[in-house]
């Protein structure tokens, strides 16, 4: 049994440790020593309420991996007899191991900061009167239309790393800096471009009416 959908009513994993296709498998990747392991196993549908404390956590949990796919969860008892003598171990050393965090609302296509925006909240000016000055997502967008594919490329792959040191692995990705047809595609291509050359899963999203560009800002038809 897989086991991935076998939970108790406390939403801990209930698993009986046998590998997809019943083989002891070599070759692999096993983690161990992991204080927890969260699965969320269980029906897979979305989670509201009660059901969202139902992470379907393995204590002293263990994980055997083969070819970029898990073979088999469960505690690490369970799951060792079924792993071979050639197998890479990595020790958790007592973390807790979990699934990669989605950020579902997510800018990571832009050129330039609004750094000095900041500093400008912090002493009491509003967002209002900073955009009024041609700052704020306008400034963005000037920057970022400035920009070709290959810089944008290069600035949302440092942001990766930053993505990916604090858990997140898949990422929803918007437009809305280009505010023009050719710009607007220019972010979506750069967005298909990261999909291949980093580790992080990004989701595009077009977000065309982010804000009313500077060259229209004066026509009301």
């Amino acid at each position: 049994m897989d086991g991935q959908d076998k939970q108790d009513k406390n939403g801990k994993a209930e698993l009986e440790a046998e590998p997809r296709g019943g083989q002891r498998t070599a070759s692999a990747l096993v983690v161990v020593n992991c204080s927890q392991l969260v699965t969320l196993a269980g029906p897979r549908k979305a989670r509201a309420g009660a059901e969202m404390q139902k992470l379907s956590v393995i204590e002293d949990g263990a994980m055997l991996v083969k070819g970029g796919v898990i073979e088999l969860t469960g505690t690490r008892a369970q799951v060792e007899p079924h792993v071979g003598a050639d197998a890479r171990v990595l020790d958790a050393g007592g973390r807790v191991v979990l699934p990669g965090f989605v950020d579902a609302h997510a800018h990571p296509v832009f050129a330039g900061n609004r750094a000095d925006e900041f500093e400008k909240r912090a002493a009491g000016v509003s967002y209002q009167e900073i955009a009024a000055a041609g700052g704020g997502i306008r400034s963005t967008v000037r920057r970022t239309r400035a920009a070709d594919e290959d810089e944008l490329v290069a600035e949302a792959l440092r942001r990766a790393e930053w993505f990916l040191r604090t858990g997140t692995t898949t990422v929803e990705a918007k437009s809305g800096y280009g505010l023009s047809v050719e710009d607007e595609l220019k972010m979506l291509r750069v967005v298909r471009r990261l999909n291949g050359e980093g580790k992080i899963s990004y989701v595009p999203t077009f977000l065309g009416a982010h804000e009313i560009p500077d060259e229209l800002r004066e026509r009301r038809d």
